[in-house]
């Protein structure tokens, strides 16, 4: 098995050297071409029915809502610009189609420093419609504060999602418009998932990245002593004070399955809280993508620093199939830090980069050759 790779650019920025530390509001400020054409992609949605891939990504100018055409590689922004604030400048890990309304479920994220706090509403959870092409923004579940990743109950109608720069959990009801705030819980998972009985996972305290989980039928939450094997030597590698937990996925198998911030696979059994360690399929870090494939493989992108890898998992076997690196000869570049992973037809991957110092981020098309 292996990986062929072609990366498909959206805007794009090129700097000799690595920026100095700003943001885009901040003392360091920015020049007006790098506000518009420096981007990463952070978030991605596969649509089978019409063969797009709807992207969310980081932007300046806040225009952080694109559609991809896999088949014509052209690209058309959804217009986030025309109802959303000059704050909304990220779709990081958040977004989700709803089969019940035929419907794409987001959320927005922030990057302004904490000077300008107070002045930021907070981030918004809304329903795009693509068929119409209309908006709905459902609510800003938290004064101040931006949303980092959701994660949808569909049965239930529920979303829940954690936020940034204060981590605190919420939940919110989309029917009766309700939203419950859980507060502060010292952690933030990259993405979470729920278990078969839909209870919500993620992780807790500043230092020890501890796993909860949250009940809906018995409306509480479960606070473990425990984190996911080496979870403390897995925080703050995504930002400080973030935990180790990089990915999570329903495996439809009764388990959850982990990406680490350490680039480690590991299984958590919901009934029992308990973690095996699976293994590590390449040197460097990061595992932020994970999805089951047609074949019931458990695909997964990560690496780190020039080193994006796409890798493979039979849960049978146990055994991993390093596909390789990301790498586009045409372009002669390779994918820097990878963070979502979409499949398409076939045996196509869709990977988003984010967080390159030198350019923007790519989005990256990898045919697996099996």
């Amino acid at each position: 098995m292996a990986v062929r790779c072609r990366a498909h650019i959206l805007r794009d920025y090129h700097m000799d050297q690595a920026p100095m530390e700003s943001d885009e509001f901040g003392a360091g400020g920015i020049d007006e071409a790098r506000r518009r054409n420096y981007v990463a992609f952070t978030c991605l949605l596969y649509s089978p029915e019409d063969r797009r891939l709807y992207c969310g990504i980081t932007a300046y100018d806040a225009d952080i809502f694109y559609v991809f055409d896999t088949d014509t590689n052209d690209w058309q922004s959804l217009g986030w610009t025309d109802i959303g604030e000059e704050f909304d400048v990220k779709i990081h890990r958040s977004l989700i189609f709803d089969p019940t309304d035929d419907a794409i479920y987001g959320a927005t994220a922030c990057l302004h420093d904490v000077s300008r706090r107070l002045e930021a509403p907070g981030g918004k959870i809304f329903r795009y419609d693509p068929h119409s092409g209309e908006y709905e923004v459902l609510c800003t579940p938290l004064e101040y504060d931006y949303i980092q990743t959701i994660t949808m109950d569909h049965e239930r109608r529920v979303i829940y999602g954690l936020t940034y720069p204060v981590f605190r959990f919420f939940k919110y009801e989309i029917d009766s418009n309700e939203v419950t705030n859980f507060d502060f819980i010292g952690s933030i998972t990259h993405i979470s998932a729920l278990d078969d009985n839909g209870r919500f996972w993620g992780t807790w305290h500043w230092t020890h990245h501890n796993l909860f989980c949250y009940d809906p039928e018995a409306d509480e939450i479960t606070w473990f002593d425990h984190s996911i094997p080496n979870g403390p030597a897995g925080s703050d590698i995504m930002y400080p004070g973030a935990g180790p937990v990089d990915c999570m996925i329903n495996g439809g198998d009764g388990y959850l399955y982990i990406g680490s911030t350490l680039g480690e696979l590991i299984r958590l059994d919901p009934d029992t809280a308990s973690c095996e360690f699976l293994g590590k399929p390449y040197a460097s870090r990061r595992m932020p993508g994970l999805l089951i494939g047609e074949d019931g493989l458990i695909y997964g992108c990560g690496g780190d620093e020039g080193n994006g890898q796409l890798f493979c998992y039979d849960r049978e076997s146990r055994a991993f199939h390093n596909l390789g690196e990301m790498y586009d000869p045409d372009l002669d570049t390779a994918c820097y830090r990878t963070h979502d992973i979409a499949r398409a037809e076939g045996n196509v991957f869709y990977v988003a980069e984010t967080d390159n110092p030198y350019r923007s981020g790519y989005l990256w098309e990898c045919d697996v050759q099996l």
